[in-house]
């Protein structure tokens, strides 16, 4: 029987049928609460996660998607009132509760994904750790993390150059004209175009130590990384599309690498 994709949506009946049915992965997303420039809300990282978490539970079958994690790791975001973080420790230890929890449940397979970047490199760190303590524990369990970031980015700018004429730097990484014409396609009633405005434009991984050393304020008065004003509901839609197939794909390669080596 189908059962709800949003694991927070089933009912512990539906959950332990499901892994009897061998519904054994689960898509844990790690998002933010921090600031989106003047025109976006505080909430599009989690909102987007949530989203994508759905959508690439969906298309590799037989998962769930968990309730998305937030905040996140936003220290650099603090110069914005709203913004919220956590520290690298209660991060690394909700991961580890999240993953152990399913895997008392009998779930086999948990993939790690962020829609934050400053979630990556905390999610790469911490997944063999994961891995090893609940592999000591007895638990055959797979943990995958996708922590591909310049992939991530990057996807989306060829996407933006190629299918829409547009430039990397309109998309440099946070509140840009992509982020911002997903959530058009998500939540438009939380989306401000009359206030959206261009920000530091260029690349984010040449200024990446800066912006995790210094903070965003470093980069940008407004909060923005990128130009958020081309953006519309239809590219939103399609760039949704374009990166759950591709990181779809990537955790598909992923599994199934891991899967060879037993």
């Amino acid at each position: 029987m189908p059962y709800p994709i949003r694991l927070e949506e089933c009912t512990w009946k539906d959950v332990q049928s499901a892994l009897q049915e061998g519904y054994d992965t689960v898509v844990i997303t790690a998002g933010s609460i921090e600031q989106h420039g003047p025109h976006l809300p505080l909430v599009t990282d989690a909102r987007l996660g949530e989203e994508l978490g759905v959508r690439i539970a969906g298309r590799l079958g037989h998962a769930f998607a968990a309730p998305v994690i937030r905040p996140g790791l936003s220290a650099h975001h603090m110069g914005f009132p709203g913004s919220l973080t956590l520290s690298p420790e209660t991060f690394t230890r909700i991961l580890e509760d999240y993953c152990l929890s399913l895997a008392r449940h009998g779930f086999r397979c948990l993939v790690l994904i962020s829609s934050h970047g400053g979630n990556f490199a905390a999610i790469e760190q911490a997944a063999p750790n994961i891995q090893e303590n609940l592999t000591r524990q007895g638990f055959a369990i797979e943990v995958i993390p996708y922590v591909d970031m310049e992939a991530f980015v990057g996807g989306l700018q060829d996407l933006l150059v190629n299918e829409y004429g547009g430039t990397k730097e309109e998309a440099s990484g946070h509140a840009d004209v992509v982020e911002t014409a997903m959530m058009l396609a998500v939540r438009p009633d939380l989306v401000h175009m009359d206030q959206a405005a261009p920000g530091w434009m260029g690349d984010l991984f040449e200024v990446e130590e800066k912006l995790f050393r210094e903070g965003m304020k470093s980069l940008t008065e407004n909060g923005v990384l990128g130009d958020p004003r081309r953006a519309t509901v239809e590219m939103g839609r399609r760039a949704l599309d374009y990166q759950v197939q591709q990181m779809a794909a990537q955790i598909r390669l992923l599994i199934n690498e891991r899967q060879s080596k037993k």
